[in-house]
């Protein structure tokens, strides 16, 4: 792939459709730092699924950034390129709340097709997962009702929901449960669940993907 020529088509693009930096991140999810690089050429290979959304963001082809085709304009078909909602909060976007509006829709690639609709991006607001996942940025969540132990996922705690890392147990014998929610930022301390109080605690979403904004 010549990267120069790559960057210059999406820094053309770009200024055709008079996007800013931060225009364009947000139709794409693309932090707009990363976005500087890819015009500057500093990032050596595109990644396919980033490579399509931002195509989609520039309203162009792949082919056409990658110098295969000089047609901005032309038609493209992304595969596995959804557009997925964007709710301003974890207990809005899993309907907790009665006000679940939709923000706004980010083209994302979606691995299996038929999983679409189980994706959804959410603004986190706070910092008890710094530096993972800082406050303004947004996370891709998948819907589960269950994750694997040491997952960092969406739990919902009566109508209040939290990205946590969720660890579960069991104390010597079996004889008892265990559920703990952990942060990453040290300032909050680890909450334990145990017995008949994990009932309280229901996983909603997978974390799959964190966007940063930089």
């Amino acid at each position: 792939m010549d990267m120069m020529s790559a960057a210059q088509r999406i820094k053309q693009r770009r200024k055709e459709l008079k996007l800013s930096y931060q225009q364009l991140a947000d139709r794409t999810g693309i932090a707009r730092s990363t976005l500087q690089r890819y015009e500057t050429g500093n990032i050596g290979n595109i990644p396919l699924d980033k490579l399509n959304i931002l195509a989609e963001g520039l309203e162009t082809s792949r082919e056409y950034i990658l110098g295969m085709s000089e047609q901005a304009n032309a038609e493209f078909i992304a595969e596995n390129i959804f557009k997925v909602p964007v709710f301003d909060s974890a207990s809005a976007g899993f309907g907790a709340y009665a006000d679940s509006r939709v923000m706004c829709y980010i083209p994302t690639y979606i691995e299996h097709p038929g999983e679409k609709d189980e994706y959804l991006w959410i603004n986190v607001k706070g910092d008890s997962m710094a530096p993972m996942i800082e406050n303004g940025d947004r996370i891709l969540v998948k819907r589960l009702d269950c994750v694997e132990s040491g997952s960092v996922a969406v739990v919902m705690i009566g109508d209040e929901a939290y990205v946590k890392r969720i660890k579960y147990g069991r104390a010597r014998g079996g004889r008892s449960s265990w559920l703990e929610l952990h942060s990453v930022n040290p300032y909050y301390p680890v909450r334990r669940f145990e017995n008949e109080e994990t009932n309280d605690v229901r996983v909603v979403g997978l974390v799959v993907e964190v966007s940063k904004k930089l």
